[in-house]
């Protein structure tokens, strides 16, 4: 990568944590944007944007947080602690960002994550039958 932005984090921000009904969306945004700009390879510093979406229809695991970028496989997490699980997101936008497809299997993902993936869809132009 060039450190050009094309990745994109893209959180619920009507998911309300379950225990405390508060909504932690916009919080996990600008935390991600500061633990993300403060990164030390300038490809994860400078190569995501972070969005707040109203609903990605995850209701039934909140928080809700997706992994975009064009020609890459898409990851949408479900049962996001906002403050927990913030570290292995930006860990995982460091394992996203060097996949040129974005294909990871769970084993490679932080370990807080491989159990919270609700879909990987395979990115346009690949195909998942010659996926890992």
């Amino acid at each position: 990568m060039d450190g050009a932005t094309i990745h994109r984090i893209i959180v619920c921000t009507l998911c309300r944590d379950v225990p405390t009904g508060i909504r932690s969306g916009e919080t996990l945004c600008g935390d991600l944007r500061s633990r993300l700009s403060a990164h030390h390879d300038p490809d994860v510093a400078h190569g995501f944007t972070v969005e707040g979406v109203a609903c990605m229809a995850g209701c039934a695991r909140p928080l809700a947080v997706a992994f975009h970028a064009p020609g890459k496989a898409v990851y949408l997490f479900g049962s996001i602690d906002a403050e927990a699980d913030a570290g292995d997101l930006v860990r995982f936008a460091g394992l996203y960002a060097s996949l040129a497809d974005g294909w990871c299997d769970s084993g490679q993902r932080p370990p807080r994550l491989a159990s919270k993936t609700l879909a990987r869809i395979p990115g346009s132009g690949t195909s998942a039958e010659g996926s890992r």
